[in-house]
């Protein structure tokens, strides 16, 4: 007769290790739940961490992107703001969607005098589709928001619509064939691989390359795109 023996996976690290992940489980979910959607008391204080937490991945983004002077720039998910400002500042028309109320309000503070100019528009967005017309678009950047796009195929297929012809993407993110660092809910940050987002782009037609930029972590990806002329 033979013996079925079930065999469980068993957590074998010190119980010091394992009684300290369980405890700060809570607090994982509520950042990663602030940073897909800044919202409440914590949204602010959030955003202007990631002011400085983000700062060189985003003009490491800026520099790869190079905007021109006088393009018209979309930036999906732009939390504080910082980035816009800097699109501006190399001479681009500026226009931003995030879902967050919170980052809306305080990205318009922090830009006040830019959107009383007209170079820079904000916009209260609901994740997946773009309140902008077709063919408005030079570029569109999004960095570490892929994660928290409830359907990513749809909203690359509305950057495809918005941009113009020979525009240009990139999403910037964590690859998911890197570990996720454990301070990060992996319930909230979709497994998303540098394969995939290059697929999805792919199948919306567009020209699709990987560029690395000097200075910034291996575990973070740069996946640029091209739409067809």
């Amino acid at each position: 007769m033979s013996v079925l023996t079930r065999q469980c996976s068993l957590d074998r690290r010190p119980w010091p290790r394992r009684a300290l992940s369980i405890a700060t489980r809570p607090l994982s979910r509520y950042l990663s739940e602030q940073a897909a959607h800044p919202h409440g008391l914590g949204g602010p204080l959030i955003g202007r961490l990631w002011v400085k937490e983000t700062a060189k991945t985003n003009d490491a983004a800026i520099d790869l992107l190079a905007p021109g002077h006088g393009e018209d720039i979309l930036e999906i998910g732009f939390g504080p703001g910082r980035t816009l400002g800097l699109l501006v500042e190399r001479g681009a028309r500026a226009t931003g969607v995030d879902v967050s109320e919170a980052m809306v309000r305080l990205a318009e503070r922090r830009n006040s005098e830019l959107i009383r100019t007209g170079t820079l528009t904000l916009h209260h967005g609901e994740g997946v589709t773009l309140p902008l017309d077709d063919n408005t678009q030079d570029a569109v950047l999004s960095v570490h928001n892929l994660y928290f796009w409830p359907k990513p195929e749809a909203t690359i297929a509305e950057i495809a619509r918005v941009l113009r012809p020979g525009g240009r993407i990139l999403l910037v993110f964590r690859g998911r064939e890197h570990p996720l660092p454990n301070r990060l809910d992996p319930t909230v940050y979709q497994d998303v691989t540098t394969d995939q987002c290059r697929a999805w782009l792919a199948s919306a037609g567009f020209e699709v390359q990987a560029n690395t930029p000097d200075g910034v972590p291996p575990e973070v990806s740069f996946v640029r795109a091209t739409c067809s002329p």
